[in-house]
């Protein structure tokens, strides 16, 4: 490693989980301290509790999108918040954008998905000099001090490309080459299949509930997170359909959007049966608790459900996904994963009793 930031704090804001995991790996070797929320309102909680030195945004929110949430922050009552870096992470990175995200008070800009020798060079760009760690390697070599070779180097470090491919798994659909230069490494590359099929069932009865209810804004939020996702494990087919049909929804096109849905669902489907065995593994690799744990949370998920205290609830299942899931409730878990991401509340008090009742079982 090149360098290192130590004294950094740094925030990402994304409201899709694997983007926070994945920017947040790629970050990690940096040794920065790193703080993660998932909608604009948690981000302007947490930067009102600490001022960070990097703010990473996410562009397409639900409800308040990143710069809404960048023009909130600036008008807080702090010159700090009229200062502090606005770095958006947007996939949409056309020139009208750029000049949008500019108004709305962001510094700069990452495309997504992002890839880490333009990270690293966002980090020596924005932050003060003097907070830069140089490593004794660079410091013996008396090369430049550049950003370009720092950032190279960083690269370098935490992704090196296989000699060759033939310890890869061969996935149908997938370039593992892609998905490891996008998540950084081989083994976050492999946990991200786990966790891309863990949200298939959910996402798939998103958008059916999206287009059988009209709602076209939330659907393009929808396809557009899903693209950046799909390529980030290496499934460019996949993603360019999503993008397609982001394209559809900011033009309104109802009808194709209506007619390529079914197709589409079917296609992300798809991978259900390709990737279930790294979401086993992943769930593998989760700390075993006793049924009296699993029903203490899915109690107190379903009580701040039965008050519509979300944030409560996001928190009870953050945490139920620490747990390695029993095998009698696996899909019941998925069911249960969909019904939280809808906010369905007669799905997730229905699902919650028949899981205790399992576990007491």
């Amino acid at each position: 490693m090149k360098f290192a930031v130590p004294e950094a704090s740094v925030l990402i804001v994304d409201d899709n989980e694997i983007n926070l995991e994945v920017t947040a790996a790629l970050l990690e070797p940096l040794k920065m301290k790193i703080d993660l929320a998932d909608s604009g309102k948690q981000a302007l909680v947490l930067a009102q509790r600490k001022k960070y030195h990097l703010i990473f945004m996410d562009q397409m929110m639900p409800v308040m999108d990143g710069m809404e949430t960048t023009r909130k922050l600036r008008r807080l009552p702090d010159v700090y918040y009229r200062t502090v870096p606005v770095i958006a992470l947007t996939a949409n990175a056309f020139e009208e954008v750029r000049e949008e995200l500019q108004k709305a008070g962001m510094n700069d800009y990452l495309a997504k998905p992002v890839e880490v020798k333009d990270l690293y060079r966002c980090v020596l760009k924005w932050l003060p000099r003097k907070m830069i760690v140089v490593s004794q390697e660079q410091q013996k070599s008396g090369g430049s001090l550049t950003a370009d070779r720092m950032a190279a180097g960083g690269k370098a470090a935490v992704y090196k490309a296989p000699e060759s491919d033939s310890t890869l798994p061969k996935l149908p659909g997938i370039n593992p080459a892609d998905g490891i230069r996008y998540t950084g490494s081989e083994k976050m590359w492999l946990k991200l299949l786990g966790d891309f099929y863990k949200l298939i069932d959910s996402k798939s009865r998103k958008l059916e509930d999206c287009v059988a209810d009209g709602l076209i804004r939330d659907y393009t939020i929808e396809v557009h997170a899903l693209k950046n996702t799909a390529r980030m494990i290496g499934a460019a087919r996949l993603s360019e359909w999503f993008f397609k049909m982001e394209k559809c929804g900011k033009a309104g096109d109802v009808e194709t959007i209506t007619k390529e849905t079914p197709g589409l669902i079917r296609a992300l489907q798809s991978y259900k049966e390709i990737l279930r065995p790294y979401g086993e593994e992943n769930d593998r690799n989760k700390r075993e608790v006793p049924a009296s744990e699993w029903i203490t949370q899915l109690t107190i998920l379903r009580d701040a459900m039965e008050r519509f205290s979300l944030d409560t609830v996001d928190m009870a299942m953050q945490q139920l996904e620490q747990y390695r899931v029993p095998e009698k409730c696996g899909e019941l878990m998925e069911l249960l994963r969909a019904a939280v991401a809808d906010v369905k509340m007669k799905d997730v008090m229905d699902t919650v009793e028949r899981m205790i009742a399992e576990l007491r079982s």
